[in-house]
């Protein structure tokens, strides 16, 4: 398999995986009808701003007083669910401009001369020399799309005995190497400045990245992606993360078809120009409504080159370029809010960035304190049909940054994305169907997966944001449709005639636009909107201090030899957790155990008990027996703890149904309940949870076999909440084996069955399963999606 084919499998799963966070679900979207006219241009920064505010901040220490407001959010403003997230860096040097116009300028006239030698050499064996052709596509709308595909790989990989770094493009390379001059000129010509363009764009892209990763270190955890090795071998943030990544990138040529060639050919064009591009349907649409599969995408807009007779043979050459090429239109995106706009660019956008699909679960995922998404642009492209005496060719260049291969997806952490990425690939060698996917646009298949799995359709606006495929008497909130008539409500209506609006709330009285994030939200008539009281980040605790908190005072903490047994539970990207135990006499000829479970982080808080098997919804965690250890007292959802109260540590029953904490907040104090000696070590630096008992809210410990359990805690704040991706598990230990555990979602101990493991069923139509509470778990849900597809 090539490198090509590899990356092709990666981006696949990308899309996959985040199909449970994509905010769009109809790519049969009409995008000319009605808002044609609206435009948007993207944000600009010029490269010489780029570059002194990533020189300034990577000087930046803890001593100097301060940053810049315009450093700390030179991207953020641009890239959040509030603008259309798209930023244009303008004035790149290296001449980039007069590059890009010479490389562009000749791209169509190499594909079609390797095409046309393809056609002449294919019934001859013996003089075909070139080994991989020009992918092309036959697009629905009667466009053909040609492109040159390689990639970026990060510098220590190695390939077939070849070095990271930008890969070749293998069939120019043939090309020009078996071909006559006269042949390949226009290939000669695109090559001479393949490579100034191509450093040129990942040099930005490096200094993106940067400034990225600077202004949000302070929302994000660190490291932002775990590689199971040594912490100093992670994925620290944004920046390395997109070091280490594969870099796809694309050339593509558009050639659409005009409407008497399509009709020619049997399409369902029909009409005038002016009609097929206002009604926007499939056959006009060249690539419908999606979004890109990568972290982001850097893009060069798209230019019109004159395929033949429209070139002066006596120009000059400097100018040559620039009077074959001309901006393309046609690109539309679609906003928060749901309405579509076409991006009007100009002759400054040199380069501009667009958040993927991927950012939802590398950075939105794991967002610390409520702070905005950064927005996965859906997009579309509609091109012109044309004169048959002047048929144009669109010329593009785009780069996708994927997550690195050896790192663990925060959506799926037990995997590494490499693993998924040959878990795809294994499915389609097997017999399952190749998946035709190509950089800026996502395959008609996916698409239609990520139209069935997501719940949102934004074709039609509601309550200052999209609607969703919800019930009348239901609202979309908190990742899921909630019914009305659980919060006294019956319709959008009853809150109307009281001269208010059915919203998305959260107990501090904060609104959220889509629904779309984790939290304790729910439907509520107000007068309040996301513009006036929106959703901010929770106070939070202070962090650990890493040249205080050693791993020398850690493992003294940790206290291993006063315990019998032990049993690492730290997953992938998370807060490293050791359980420790020993089962001791009760002094009554019983047994119980006696357990320590050490957390090195701060105190939020922290939680072990017993999983609920009755459970499928939240794997477990509804109707669980758990023991809480938390700093304060006196819990609001509104406030939070009052940490003046001080800490305490007690037995809960997590309600049935709700899995905020608000709805089980009450201990559970009764005689038996009384039995368990409980206790929390909190040393400012690193958090422990310690008992005595046979049983956790009369739920007895099988000490003479396993136990099916959950724990997980909290680092950033007061509020009992959510406790993100990573510190959190649902887990199978024996009591008497050390490290034998078996996570949620692994084979069975031992090859053998336990009555501890049960059968998920997700229903993807209706959501499926989402983490929304203490203790959630959202693997099954991805699983789902994937088999869903690969079948």
């Amino acid at each position: 398999m090539t490198i090509y084919q590899s990356s092709i499998f990666m981006s696949a799963f990308m899309l996959l995986q985040s199909a449970i966070a994509v905010q769009h679900a109809d790519a049969l979207v009409s995008i000319g009808g009605g808002s044609s006219s609206s435009s948007v241009t993207p944000y600009k920064i010029s490269f010489n701003s780029l570059e002194s505010a990533v020189d300034s901040t990577t000087s930046f220490s803890a001593t100097d007083t301060a940053v810049s407001a315009t450093t700390t959010r030179l991207l953020l403003d641009a890239l959040t669910n509030h603008n259309n997230g798209l930023v244009s860096i303008t004035n790149l040097p290296n001449n980039f401009k007069q590059v890009k116009m010479e490389l562009l300028s000749n791209l169509h006239a190499c594909l079609m001369s390797i095409e046309q030698q393809q056609l002449d050499e294919k019934d001859d064996a013996v003089n075909n020399n070139i080994n991989n052709g020009i992918p092309t596509e036959h697009l629905v709308d009667g466009t053909i799309r040609r492109s040159f595909a390689t990639s970026t790989l990060p510098n220590e990989i190695n390939v077939n005995g070849r070095a990271g770094g930008p890969q070749p493009i293998q069939s120019l390379e043939q090309f020009v190497e078996s071909t006559t001059t006269s042949k390949a000129q226009s290939c000669i010509a695109f090559q001479y400045h393949l490579a100034t363009f191509r450093n040129t764009i990942d040099m930005v892209t490096t200094k993106f990245a940067q400034q990225l990763s600077f202004e949000l270190k302070s929302y994000l955890p660190k490291p932002l992606l775990h590689k199971g090795g040594e912490r100093n071998d992670d994925y620290l943030d944004i920046a390395q993360t997109v070091a280490g990544g594969e870099h796809l990138e694309h050339f593509h040529s558009y050639q659409k078809k005009t409407t008497s060639q399509q009709l020619q050919q049997g399409s369902d064009v029909t009409g005038s120009n002016e009609e097929v591009s206002s009604t926007m349907t499939t056959a006009t649409t060249t690539i419908e409504l999606h979004t890109d599969q990568g972290f982001f995408i850097a893009f060069t807009p798209g230019l019109l080159l004159p395929t033949g007779g429209v070139v002066d043979a006596a120009a000059d050459d400097d100018k040559q370029a620039q009077q074959l090429l001309a901006l393309s239109k046609g690109l539309y995106i679609q906003d928060s809010n749901g309405k579509n706009y076409m991006v009007e660019f100009t002759n400054e956008d040199d380069l501009v960035f667009m958040m993927g699909d991927g950012v939802n679960q590398v950075i939105n995922a794991q967002l610390l304190h409520g702070h905005t998404d950064l927005r996965a642009t859906p997009h579309a492209l509609v091109l012109d049909t044309q004169d048959e005496d002047v048929l144009l060719a669109r010329v593009w260049y785009g780069r996708m940054v994927l997550p690195p291969n050896d790192a663990y997806s925060p959506l799926m952490p037990d995997y590494t994305f490499g693993q998924l990425r040959q878990s795809l690939m294994d499915s389609s060698t097997n017999g399952g169907d190749a998946l035709p996917l190509g950089i800026g646009c996502s395959s008609p298949t996916l698409q239609t997966v990520i139209a069935a799995t997501s719940r949102r359709s934004l074709s039609e606006e509601a309550h200052g944001s999209s609607t969703t495929t919800c019930a009348q008497d239901e609202l979309f909130c908190w990742f899921g449709c909630m019914a009305l008539s659980d919060y006294n409500l019956t319709s959008a209506e009853s809150c109307t005639e009281r001269n208010l609006s059915l919203e998305c709330m959260n107990p501090r009285g904060q609104v959220h636009e889509n629904g779309m994030e984790h939290g304790d939200f729910f439907p509520a008539c107000t007068n309040r909107t996301y513009e006036s009281h929106p959703v901010t980040p929770f106070p939070t605790i202070d962090v650990q201090d890493e040249d205080v908190c050693t791993s020398d005072l850690w493992n003294e903490f940790v206290m291993e030899e006063s315990y019998d047994r032990k049993a690492t539970l730290t997953r992938p990207n998370g807060t490293e957790t050791i359980l420790l135990w020993s089962i001791v006499d009760n002094g009554d000829g019983t047994r119980k155990l006696k357990a320590r479970l050490a957390f090195n982080n701060v105190f939020g808080w922290l939680a072990i008990g017993f999983a609920n098997q009755m459970d499928v919804i939240l794997n477990g965690m509804h109707g669980g027996n758990v023991l809480l250890a938390m700093p304060g007292g006196n819990y609001s959802a509104a406030t939070g703890m009052d940490l003046s109260v001080g800490g305490s540590i007690a037995t809960y029953k997590i309600d049935e149904s709700e899995t905020s904490f608000r709805h089980w907040q009450t201990p559970i104090e009764t005689d038996e309940t009384k039995t368990t000696v409980a206790d929390f070590e909190d040393s400012g630096c690193f958090t422990a949870l310690t008992f005595e008992s046979d049983h956790i809210n009369g739920q007895a410990f099988n000490l003479d076999g396993t136990d099916d359990m959950i724990w997980a805690g909290n680092h950033n704040d007061i509020w009992m909440g959510y406790h993100g991706p990573f510190d959190r598990a649902r887990f199978v230990i024996d009591w008497n084996k050390d490290e034998e555990v078996l996570f949620s979602g692994e084979e069975n101990l031992d090859e053998t069955e336990t009555e501890t493991e049960t059968e998920t069923t997700v229903d993807v139509a209706s959501g499926g399963t989402i983490e929304r509470g203490m203790f959630g778990i959202m693997t099954s849900f991805a699983l789902a999606v994937i088999i869903s597809v690969m079948l």
